[in-house]
Parts: C-alpha cells; structure tokens; sequence
C-alpha cells in the first residue's frame, strides 16, 4: 500500500484489511512514543534537540472511520507487511524530492543516484545518507569506551597474576609475569561495529566514498573512528555484528550510541527494515518533511537572515518590551526589514488564501520586527507562486506567498535536480527583488 503526505482521507478499513499488524503497531501513535521503538528511525533522530519537530505528530491519525496523514514520510514494516508514505510530490514511484532535500539539508554532494531500486533498497540508500549525521550526533558525547580484559605478559605487574598461563609461558623464569587486566577502553566491540560500518560504506562504489568525504567533519569523524579501533580486521565482522546484536547500549547518556548502533547493524546485516530478531515488531525510517523543508529553505537565502533555534532559545525575538515571552519565526533579517516562515503545506489552491493561524503569525511577526514584508515560503508542484496576500490596515506590512515549484516532469534524478536548479534561482530573483 502506498499513502502520500498531507493526505486528507482514505477508508480505516482498507488499511486494518490490507496492513493490520502495522495498522496496530501505528495508528493513532505519537512520534514521541514511537521514537522508542528499537527498530524505528525518526530524522531528524532526537526530538528534544529538534523543537521543530513536532513530538505529538501521527504518522496515521484516525477521523471517524478514515484515516489522514500529515508531514510525516517513510517506510514501515511488520512481519511480512510494508507500509510506504512518500512525499506528495513523487512521480511513478520515485521520490526524487525526499531524496534532494536529504542530500541539500544534510551536505551530500552527490554525482551519482541509483535508479531502478526496489522499495526496500531505497530505504537502505537512505540509510547510509543517515550514517554521517548519526555519527556525529553520537560522537558529540565523546569517543565510546568500556571495560575491555586485557593479556600481558611482562615485569610490570598492575592486574591479577594467571597462574596457568604464567607456567606454561614464563618456565624457566625470565622476569616476566602473566598477568590479566580490566581497562577502559576505545577500541571495544561497538566502536569496532562503526568501524566495520565505515569500511562498508566506503565498499559501495562511488556513492558510499561521496558520502564520507562530503563534509570535512564527516572525514574527521570516520578518521577518529580508525584511529581507535588498530584491532580492527575485515574477517572479524560476523563476530562483531553477533556481540552487538546481544549486548546493545543500554545506558541514557548515550541515547545517540544506541540509535547509531542500531543503524549500523540494519546496513552491516543489510536486514533493510530491521528485520531478523524484532521480525513481529514495528520496524522502518520516517522523515518528518516539513523540518526538512525548512532546512532547505535556509539554505537558498542570501546572507544577513536570522535562523532562530529554540531548543537553544538562540534568535528569537521579545513578544513584550520586558522580555517576558519570546517568540521564534523560522527566518527574519531586520536590516532588510523581512520575516520569511517556511510552510510545507499545500497554500497553491487559492490565489491568497491561508488559514487563520497562519496569518495572525505572519502579523504579530512583522508587527514585532516592523517589518515591511512578511512571507510564506511552500513547495508548489504545477507553478511558481508570487501573490499577494494583502497589505495591513495601519501597519502597512506587505503579507505575501512565494513557492519554490516541484518539477513533476523530470525523466531521472539527475534531470530532476537540474530542475529544481532552476526553481532555486528563480525563487531567489523574485525574493531579492523585495529584499533590496
């Protein structure tokens, strides 16, 4: 069964028919409470440091007897069963767009895009995209290290002597002691997991060498993984796949090890959806596409705009002169006098019309900023949009609605990017032409 985002309706009963594991494992979930599922990958992966995402979404939501999904995208899986929501602006099966904005938002400088894959393959492409940010995420909590027992052999004793192998290596004695330790160490069976993880990747023709030389933080993060891992041999990695598997990272510190462990063990054992040991649990990948697309947004726009963060409570502008209450548009600049909000909603259908919430938004941020425009930003797929909402009464603040236009007609990805190419250059003429 294949759903699209933003999809208003369709019938409860064709989806308990068609999918009733998934149907019970899903609907009517939060993705706060998915998000501690095992086997499930939300990007961007921790909710308390992305406040865009919102943690009270439902990938399947219930209205009466139908069924409506909203932002979120993806593919999901329950034993034999595969649910797949894709972005409303895919085409004959291939959502070029999801994969261009993961690519755009996450710094994949990518030549090369494999056609021709089964859903299941897609979702491993997707995968390995996450590896980087997985790995950086991880490693912000600094290099994972445990108890690791350790053999010597030598007359500097710091452990507990080993009787049997002390008689059969050190007779005639020579000065030398066996001994055994227990240290903490790097180069442990989940650091060796990543390593084995990096040689993999680095194994998948051109694409997977791309991806880990993409961003020089990316590099020195795959080079700090080799670096403390010397123990590190090819012929090993069934091993270590089968230590991971029944020793997963338990503690709450570190959360992002857990999820980086587990991605690592989807592409190693490539079980694509996870299966194997969770075979009757919920298992897949969901983007959440409205923070992508603001992600992206941020990327077209010329110096000097502001891109407040708040979880970081970074950016925002003071609702009252005593800075009582903070608000956090998604964009603004007051030396050109703007305030841009990225909506991935489909605002295409009426030449002016927004919804109520939306408007009072665009002017309590303009009236906060003086700003003399205010504008929503939204993907549109049949043209380019640049109306006019209105000016204000009094205020006199221009409220407009740009879109940045989807192709729908591209015949492979590289065609498709050359496109959206386009679009970009043209959405950036018209905004500068309010801006200066």
């Amino acid at each position: 069964m294949r759903l699209t985002d933003n999809q208003q309706k369709f019938s409860k009963s064709d989806l308990l028919n068609s999918h009733p594991n998934i149907s019970a494992a899903l609907l009517d979930r939060t993705l706060d409470n998915l998000s501690k599922e095992d086997g499930i990958f939300i990007f961007p992966n921790d909710l308390l440091n992305s406040p865009d995402l919102d943690k009270e979404c439902k990938v399947l939501e219930s209205v009466n007897q139908q069924v409506k999904t909203g932002n979120i995208v993806g593919f999901l899986g329950c034993g034999q069963e595969r649910l797949t929501i894709s972005s409303r602006f895919s085409n004959d099966g291939n959502d070029y767009f999801l994969h261009y904005l993961l690519q755009k938002v996450l710094n994949l400088n990518l030549t090369s895009f494999d056609v021709g894959l089964s859903q299941d393959e897609k979702l491993y492409q997707l995968l390995i995209y996450l590896f980087p940010k997985y790995l950086q995420a991880a490693l912000r909590k600094g290099l994972y290290k445990e108890y690791q027992h350790f053999s010597y052999n030598d007359s500097h004793v710091k452990g507990v002597m080993d009787t049997a192998r002390h008689l059969k290596e050190n007779i005639p004695f020579m000065g030398k002691i066996a001994y055994s330790t227990r240290e903490f160490s790097f180069d442990n069976s989940l650091m060796q997991l990543i390593r084995h993880t990096i040689a993999f990747i680095q194994s998948q023709a051109s694409s997977g060498r791309e991806i880990l030389s993409s961003l020089a933080s990316t590099r020195e993060n795959a080079a700090e993984i080799v670096r403390v891992t010397p123990s590190y041999k090819l012929s090993d990695r069934s091993k270590i796949i089968r230590l991971n598997q029944t020793k997963p990272v338990r503690h709450a510190y570190y959360r992002e090890y857990r999820k980086l462990q587990q991605l690592c063990l989807m592409l190693l054992s490539r079980s694509k959806h996870g299966l194997g040991a969770q075979k009757q649990k919920i298992h897949g990948l969901l983007f959440d596409v409205a923070w992508l697309w603001e992600e992206y947004v941020n990327t077209l726009l010329p110096d000097g705009f502001v891109h407040p963060r708040n979880k970081e409570q970074s950016g925002g502008i003071s609702v009252f002169s005593s800075r009582t209450r903070t608000v956090y548009p998604d964009f603004y600049s007051r030396k050109l006098g703007i305030v841009l909000d990225a909506k991935y909603k489909k605002l295409e259908l009426t030449e002016t019309g927004i919804n109520r919430e939306d408007l009072y938004q665009l002017i309590s941020y303009s009236y906060i900023l003086e700003s003399k425009t205010a504008g929503l930003i939204f993907p549109s797929a049949e043209k380019a949009v640049d109306n006019d909402i209105g000016k204000l009464a009094g205020y006199g603040a221009l409220l407009k609605k740009w879109s940045i236009r989807i192709p729908q007609e591209a015949e492979n990805y590289d065609d498709f990017a050359q496109l959206m190419r386009q679009s970009e250059i043209s959405f950036q003429g018209v905004l500068e032409q309010h801006l200066y």
